[in-house]
């Protein structure tokens, strides 16, 4: 079928199919809450954060758009959520489906006045940086809510509008951590600074910090119910009572030890601190990082972009060690069996007494009941 009909249509049809799964989304939000707020019952299964693909008369049926098309228009951006939203409907296990305004990682250092570049091909970007000189000069009453930011919150709040009854949740604009929003905003030199002007790093460091309150206060007021719970990611869902942010860290898997405690522990602990807590993500491998994660109180979680960079029974074993909960996707082995390899990780991610593990699985509708199978048998 031609991608001719109007964009309402294709936007209805899909909130169609998510009202169906309202009940479904609410029961696996109130599981993963309780799993984070360590009540999660012993004696049932693991919540699974389960997504089905869409088949190919679906993907041939909804009408695909460029990330530059879909950066300023809210019911292109809304559609390209919306099919992603369907993958964790259609897992019918604990994913809860949410959708973001997509705007980029740099989308936060827009409040100092930056402007991101647009591509047809890729995220957007961040290519211009602002001077030392202009930098040394800023304070927090500097920082501004532009009309890049302003659009981002359009957008959520439209599709807030749009899902009203339908148990899909909206989720944040892309929170990068406080170095990361840093080197965003000023460019590699910042890694000469932090030998030759480490006092100037710190003052970017405070600007940042106050840029990323800033702007997720912001997202928060156009979130219902945001002072009880957040999504992530089109599945996660965090209670208000650990925090509920997520915090990137991507380029701080290129420091030192000593860098890191100095320049990014203290700003990710005053962050999560501000809003009570949350769950880190990184790509890349740092064992420093790590350590740091390990090591701070009000990270209640954990997440890699690269999981096969690591030991992941290590990683989940720790993480029970710790109390955290790790979230993502873990590689499978060609040579292992389905079972196999949720036993291995679920038993990892073990403390004796619950499970530290919110695993994200993909499949194929067709093969979704057998997984589900071997879950549940593994849970056994």
């Amino acid at each position: 079928m031609e991608k001719t009909l109007p964009q309402k249509v294709y936007i209805e049809k899909i909130i169609d199919i998510l009202k169906q799964y309202k009940d479904t989304f609410e029961e696996a939000s109130q599981a993963q809450i309780l799993l984070w707020n360590n009540e999660y019952p012993e004696d049932k299964p693991q919540p699974l954060l389960l997504y089905c693909n869409l088949d190919n008369e679906e993907n041939e049926f909804y009408p695909s758009y460029n990330y530059k098309e879909i950066h300023y228009d809210k019911k292109k951006m809304f559609i390209s959520e919306l099919k992603k939203a369907l993958t964790a409907a259609y897992g019918g296990c604990e994913a809860v489906s949410s959708v973001r305004a997509n705007m980029g990682c740099g989308i936060f250092p827009t409040l100092f006045g930056i402007k991101q570049e647009l591509f047809e091909d890729k995220m957007p970007w961040v290519q211009e940086h602002l001077s030392k000189d202009v930098l040394a000069k800023m304070g927090p009453e500097d920082l501004k809510i532009g009309d890049e930011f302003k659009a981002g919150l359009e957008h959520m709040a439209y599709m807030v509008e749009k899902l009203e009854g339908t148990g899909c949740m909206v989720y944040p604009m892309d929170l990068q951590g406080v170095f990361d929003t840093a080197h965003l905003v000023y460019g590699d030199q910042i890694f000469y600074d932090l030998y030759d002007d480490p006092e100037f790093v710190h003052h970017l460091l405070e600007l940042c910090y106050h840029a990323l309150v800033m702007g997720m206060e912001e997202c928060l007021k156009v979130l219902p119910d945001s002072d009880k719970r957040i999504a992530h990611y089109n599945g996660l869902v965090i209670p208000r009572e650990k925090g509920g942010i997520k915090i990137s860290e991507d380029t701080s898997t290129l420091l030192s030890k000593a860098q890191i405690e100095e320049f990014v522990a203290p700003y990710t602990h005053k962050l999560l601190a501000y809003f009570g807590g949350g769950y880190i993500h990184y790509c890349g491998k740092n064992p420093h990082l790590f350590e740091t994660v390990m090591a701070e109180p009000l990270a209640y979680g954990i997440n890699f972009g690269n999981p096969d960079k690591h030991d992941m029974e290590y990683v989940l074993k720790r993480c029970a060690q710790a109390g955290k909960i790790y979230y993502g996707s873990i590689p499978k082995q060609e040579s292992e069996t389905l079972y196999e390899y949720f036993k291995k990780y679920l038993s990892a991610s073990s403390d004796g007494k619950r499970r530290n593990l919110l695993l994200m699985y993909y499949c194929s509708k067709q093969e979704r009941e057998q997984v589900i199978a071997e879950w549940l048998r593994a849970n056994q």
